[in-house]
């Protein structure tokens, strides 16, 4: 077996986060990728010849952690058109437009990134998009994920009509004659990509890829991921798996699992903390409400100008299930709670939940 080669970094300071830092740490001795030792460059470099010194410009510092993202999803996400700086449907619209113009293969327009309170909070209808993309389905993602704006062909492919009921958990949004607007809010967004083909494993691992570099950009070395929420037949484990056997992940995740997959993960022996250092198993993953910027945040009171107090999308009966059963199986819950009322509820219940036994704790998202 080869030893693993010995490297030394000098910069022109390396934090180190210790207590009581000496001020003059310049250096980092490496051994593959361990940490040897911190220290003065002219102390660690002795016995070393020139091609294991490496010079850096600047500061090192420790890699960073993101908490929370949906790292498949935001990968993907890159490739679709950005609304994120639209001030207008109007302009929402404009983009859209340039964006198929630009992919005219792509079977379904995408975009992700509109926010409603830019103009006001009204959501946007479809006859807008009808008129810009009439011959195919467009998909626009909200900026929080719980809602999505698509045209009527889309509606169509999904088989939504006006008639159609809200699905457990979801809502249509109609407006005052009881027509569709195109807007889906939580788990009525399903109805649309049930019926949108996925990507294939190799575009995802391809954009998930080029996203990782874009982290590391940023300093971010780490990333708490969270399940896909509009690709549930894209299982994250599997994508990071694959890219791990091609020595293509450089990306320490603790990738998060969706409770709908409960009785698999528990059935396998999968536990909170089973992996390495670079992909490792974190907890269930549950949502009890939606967001604020959608008005499905679960509140105590309701929103302003409105009797409508926002969505809960898990009974607290089948919650508290869930959380104990998990935990009973060696996997702590990390729940998605944002309104009030939401945020409550899961303090209730995670504060009396076991966490004997288990490797993170419960936690709110």
């Amino acid at each position: 077996m080869v030893e693993p080669r010995v490297r030394l970094l000098i910069a022109d300071r390396v934090h180190t986060l210790a207590p009581d830092p000496e001020p003059h740490t310049d250096a980092l001795l490496l051994r593959g990728d361990r940490i040897l030792q911190t220290g003065r460059a002219s102390e660690l470099r002795e016995g070393l010849d020139p091609t294991q010194v490496l010079r850096l410009h600047g500061v090192i510092t420790p890699g960073l952690t993101d908490a929370h993202i949906h790292l498949i999803e935001w990968a993907l996400a890159r490739t679709m058109a950005d609304l994120s700086v639209a001030e207008s449907p109007e302009a929402i619209v404009d983009a859209v437009t340039r964006h198929a113009a630009e992919r005219p293969d792509d079977e379904w327009v995408r975009g992700t990134g509109w926010n409603p309170h830019r103009w006001g909070g009204a959501y946007p209808d479809r006859a807008l998009l009808d008129r810009a993309v009439p011959d195919r389905p467009v998909v626009l993602q909200s900026h929080d994920m719980h809602a999505l704006w698509v045209n009527g062909t889309a509606l169509q492919r999904a088989g939504i009509t006006d008639d159609t009921a809200d699905p457990p958990n979801g809502r249509i949004v109609r407006d005052e004659t009881g027509r569709a607007t195109g807007v889906l809010l939580e788990y009525a967004a399903q109805l649309v990509n049930r019926a949108a083909p996925a990507p294939s494993v190799d575009t995802v691992m391809d954009a998930v890829a080029d996203a990782q570099q874009v982290l590391h950009r940023f300093g971010i070395t780490g990333v708490h991921a969270f399940p896909n929420v509009h690709m549930q037949n894209m299982p994250p484990l599997l994508v990071l798996q694959a890219l791990r056997a091609q020595q293509r992940l450089d990306l320490r995740v603790l990738q998060h699992l969706p409770v709908e997959q409960l009785d698999d993960i528990i059935g396998i022996g999968l536990r909170s903390g089973f992996g390495d250092g670079l992909l490792r198993v974190g907890g269930i993953k549950m949502f009890l409400d939606g967001a604020l910027g959608s008005r499905t945040a679960w509140m105590r009171e309701p929103y302003e100008d409105s009797d409508d107090t926002g969505m809960r999308v898990l009974e607290p009966r089948r919650f508290e299930q869930l959380v104990a059963r998990a935990a009973a199986a060696g996997l702590a819950s990390v729940v998605h709670a944002i309104g009030d009322a939401a945020v409550s509820l899961a303090l209730d219940v995670l504060g009396r939940a076991p966490r004997s036994g288990l490797a993170m704790p419960h936690r709110i998202e």
